[in-house]
């Protein structure tokens, strides 16, 4: 009888505080998979500093201008040309906001090539990408 008594006193329990560390873990998992996920643009930059560098909200368009004096927008190469005939589309459709970001080797001349074919194009709202210091 006694023998009985013991085992309808202990019952199984559902133990949640392992259950907790293993959730956590598969959330900490899915968020660095996912992170990685994340397309960067493709192109390596290294920005010159400005001590001003302000964060902006997110803009519609980012130019590229890499340390070979290529321009990319998302992922596409383009000319001068090439980039005011896309640039004139899409400043029709809406207010458009360009970010230039430049490698710091590039030419004095490349980077006003692109700021004034964006001008050209009908976007006032320029601006030049750099990294904090």
């Amino acid at each position: 009888m006694r023998k009985r008594d013991l085992l309808e006193r202990e019952r199984p329990r559902l133990e949640i505080v392992p259950m907790i560390d293993i959730m956590m873990f598969l959330l900490v998992f899915f968020v660095m998979i996912v992170l990685r996920m994340i397309p960067d643009s493709g192109v390596t930059l290294s920005l010159p500093g400005a001590s001003t560098a302000q964060d902006l909200k997110p803009t519609q368009v980012v130019i590229v201008i890499s340390k070979d004096g290529i321009i990319h927008v998302k992922d596409q190469v383009y000319t001068t040309d090439q980039l005011q005939t896309y640039l004139t589309g899409v400043a029709g459709q809406k207010k458009t906001d360009v970010i230039v970001a430049g490698d710091k080797g590039i030419k004095l001349e490349t980077l006003m090539d692109v700021m004034n074919t964006v001008r050209k194009s009908g976007i006032t709202d320029i601006g030049i990408a750099t990294k904090d210091q």
